[in-house]
């Protein structure tokens, strides 16, 4: 299977009360206006899950491969989240494509947050070449949380986005490790336990885009959001990555959600989120 093939594509649609719940957090038109669908496509000679939508009707539009938080199935998409965190963003007229990672959703492999399912993203671009609607000369990239890992990562390897945003990026896996004790800290454990003290580190440090922040191209403008009440990745995390940033000429503009948490439906801060979002979008893709 050559890398970025598209296997199957499968419509998407949602009814009864998770239409309810879409309609109410956004509107009826991110029902009706927008195509969602899921795909298997290769990577690494592996069959990966992933969803893929567009506004309806004819026409090509800017993409944004957006990278999903959390590991295994926490985090992962389903069809509500599908609607909720993807086809909202393409209600706004662009092509959106999330990749569950390898080894999810029923997907082969096995994910290693941030490591060779790094290529499961870069793939889903390849993917993305033989869609129609999608506008290949307009890409941008974005992630939540874990996502901000494989969002660094994969800016440190390709170069063509003209511009990316991450929420609440994880940008030093080792300082968030040492202070946290809950799921994170025990997949991480989970991953990397086993490895020796100089090994582990190597592995966190791959992950971490304070480590590689110099390897980051100067072209791409970053935009960094974060909630000033989120307790699962640490503000802190944002800081250091800035201040490697500036050490570094990474363009960046930061934007604090003031009140939030983490990427958080729930206490609404994602409606300020989504303002500096279609902003930074519409400033460097239409």
């Amino acid at each position: 299977m050559t890398n970025g093939t598209i296997l199957n594509r499968t419509p998407v649609s949602i009814e009864g009360t998770s239409a309810t719940i879409v309609t109410k957090t956004y509107s009826e038109e991110v029902l009706t206006d927008t195509v969602v669908e899921k795909l298997t496509y290769a990577s690494d000679g592996l069959r990966v899950k992933a969803y893929y939508t567009r506004p309806k009707g004819e026409g090509t539009y800017p993409v944004i491969l957006w990278n999903r938080g959390g590991f295994g199935d926490y985090g992962s998409l389903d069809d509500l989240r599908a609607y909720l965190l993807l086809a909202s963003t393409a209600h706004w007229g662009y092509a959106v494509l999330a990749t569950q990672y390898r080894g999810n959703d029923g997907g082969e492999g096995t994910e290693d947050a941030g490591g060779e399912d790094v290529n499961d993203a870069l793939d889903l671009l390849r993917a993305a070449e033989n869609l129609n609607a999608c506008d290949m000369n307009r890409v941008a990239i974005e992630g939540a949380s874990r996502g901000g890992i494989t969002t660094y990562r994969v800016l440190s390897l390709d170069d063509r986005f003209r511009c990316a945003l991450v929420h609440a990026g994880i940008s030093d896996l080792e300082a968030l490790v040492e202070q946290k004790s809950d799921q994170f800290a025990q997949t991480m454990d989970a991953l990397f336990g086993d490895l020796s003290d100089k090994r582990r580190r190597e592995e966190y440090c791959l992950r971490s885009a304070v480590c590689f922040a110099a390897k980051l191209p100067r072209t791409i403008p970053i935009l960094l959001m974060h909630g000033t009440e989120d307790t699962r990745v640490p503000m802190e995390q944002t800081e250091a990555l800035a201040a490697a940033f500036r050490e570094n000429r990474i363009p960046h503009e930061i934007a604090w959600i003031r009140g939030g948490g983490h990427i958080a439906l729930k206490d609404g801060s994602y409606r300020e989120v989504d303002r500096h979002r279609r902003r930074w979008l519409q400033r460097y893709l239409r």
